[in-house]
């Protein structure tokens, strides 16, 4: 009777030590795997950066600019043009020349060297905008905004339109009389998601001063002004 418990107790102590040597190799291998595929991952994700990177690079050296007289545009403007998916461009006084083929002609309004103030009130808020175009991409202009007995906000500073401005024509419509206009958007757009856009263009039809919008967040206690919720600037 001894004989048999001793000879049952070995059998269940070798069974033990089976069992605990199995589920370690299981766990090792587990481990294991997981290392190796997060390895392959970020190896992979490095490859992938690496890729993009020099894609990114091929694609700047691609683009070929000619520029006759770097001041007649600003910077801004100029590295906005790096980014775009074009061989070559030639910029050459009023004309921006794409691939030797397609030739376009910069805004003409407002026209260079000429300082004009565009008002409008609506409600208890006036908004007075006096602009100067500096060369053919950029304009120099300050923003007064007074609510009568609250608030005021002015603002300073340069604004360019577009690099891609000839992607298509934008227009606004005169809140006087309906007629839709052509307009010349330039923009500021600073830190804190900041953003001023400058809108002006001339209703040839009924009008013959310049009109304007503004788009514009930042205003201290004012509210910010939107296409729709500010009547039309006149020139004055």
């Amino acid at each position: 009777m001894v004989k048999n418990i001793i000879i049952a107790l070995i059998i269940i102590s070798i069974s033990g030590c089976n069992s605990s040597q199995t589920n370690k190799k299981t766990s090792v291998t587990f481990v294991d795997t997981t290392k190796t595929v997060a390895s392959d991952s970020l190896y992979s994700n490095k490859q992938e950066d690496a890729i993009n990177d020099k894609q990114r690079e091929i694609n700047e050296q691609e683009i070929e600019i000619s520029i006759k007289n770097e001041s007649d545009y600003s910077e801004k403007f100029i590295e906005g043009l790096k980014k775009l998916r074009e061989e070559k461009i030639t910029l050459s006084d009023s004309l921006l020349i794409l691939n030797d083929k397609d030739t376009i002609h910069f805004p003409g309004t407002p026209k260079i060297g000429r300082r004009i103030t565009l008002t409008g009130k609506k409600d208890n808020l006036a908004i007075a905008v006096t602009i100067k175009r500096l060369n053919y991409t950029t304009i120099d202009y300050k923003i007064e905004m007074i609510e009568f007995g609250k608030s005021s906000h002015i603002q300073n500073g340069k604004a360019d339109i577009a690099s891609s401005f000839y992607f298509g024509d934008e227009s606004d419509e005169s809140d006087k009389t309906g007629v839709s206009y052509f307009v010349t958007e330039f923009s500021d757009l600073r830190e804190n998601d900041c953003y001023t856009y400058i809108r002006v263009g001339y209703e040839e039809e009924t009008s013959p001063y310049l009109l304007g919008k503004i788009i514009k967040n930042c205003n201290g206690k004012l509210l910010d002004i939107d296409l729709d919720n500010f009547s039309t600037l006149i020139e004055k």
